[in-house]
């Protein structure tokens, strides 16, 4: 009964991780309809620049999920302008575009900091729930992607801004007959997007170990919850992050964790098959 119990927060915890992981994936899926494959990149960009500032600098690593949000929100403001936007009509292009982009950032990486695996050492404790031990760090981790998520859908759909990329979502053809500019909307959804990933990988490198080529273990996981969710649901996304988070903890625990990518995918598969729009059947197909 104990390691029940701790499946199941374990699973809470990690699964407000999971949520911000997916959620820049989602905004750019259901804003521009671009799959980013590139996902992946931003997010570990993002647990590299936590990782190297708090060790020259000695900052807070929570702190640096803000500064992570900047400076890979740049790097997809860069790669958005200088290419994406020259391949609207150019999916399979846009497709290998970014899938190369994930692999050069890859390289790159294992070439400038190694193949070890790292990650940010922060000690704060341990409480206790009951039996069940939680580190302090789970707990603020959690918390911080609980708040970005909250603040991004409060500003998609509280703000004229938010409204607007909303907008976009839904007719992208009305809001451009309204005189509105699609095209600034697209950058500010990619640019957010990507900042999300940068902060996801943030909050992961306080979270797990981390590699040069971890990237890809994290897209497949933020891809999953997407599709479990519904493609552009964010509410959708948000009950997928636990459902799946429940699913490998579980798996991990009581099975092997040599089963995570399968039990992942059945989870896919039976989703797809039984609610091709996702848990909450309100995505796109």
């Amino acid at each position: 009964m104990d390691t029940l119990a701790n499946v199941i927060v374990s699973s809470i915890l990690l699964g407000g991780v999971y949520f911000i992981l997916s959620l820049g994936l989602n905004i750019i899926l259901g804003v521009l309809d671009i799959v980013n494959f590139a996902h992946g990149a931003l997010i570990i960009l993002g647990a590299y620049s936590t990782f190297l500032i708090n060790r020259a600098l000695h900052w807070d690593p929570f702190i640096l999920v803000l500064v992570d949000m900047v400076v890979v929100g740049v790097i997809g403001a860069v790669l958005y302008l200088c290419y994406l936007r020259f391949t609207v009509n150019s999916p399979l292009v846009r497709m290998f575009a970014l899938i190369g982009f994930n692999s050069v950032v890859a390289a790159l990486l294992l070439i400038f900091m190694g193949s070890d695996y790292r990650t940010v050492p922060i000690d704060l404790g341990t409480w206790y729930l009951g039996p069940i031990p939680i580190r302090v760090t789970q707990v603020i981790a959690f918390a911080f992607a609980i708040a970005l998520g909250v603040i991004t859908i409060v500003l998609l759909n509280r703000t004229k801004v938010g409204k607007a990329v909303k907008a976009v979502t839904d007719d992208r053809t009305s809001v451009q007959l309204a005189g509105i500019n699609d095209r600034r909307l697209s950058l500010l959804a990619f640019t957010v997007g990507a900042g999300l990933a940068g902060a996801a990988g943030g909050i992961i490198s306080t979270y797990v170990t981390f590699g040069s080529e971890s990237g890809l273990a994290f897209a497949i996981i933020a891809f999953a919850i997407v599709i479990v969710g519904g493609l552009g649901d964010i509410w959708g996304g948000a009950v997928a992050s636990l459902l799946v988070a429940l699913v490998l903890t579980g798996v991990t625990v009581y099975l092997s964790s040599a089963l995570t990518n399968t039990a992942l995918f059945l989870l896919v598969l039976f989703v797809l098959l039984v609610r091709p729009r996702g848990i909450l059947g309100r995505g796109r197909v």
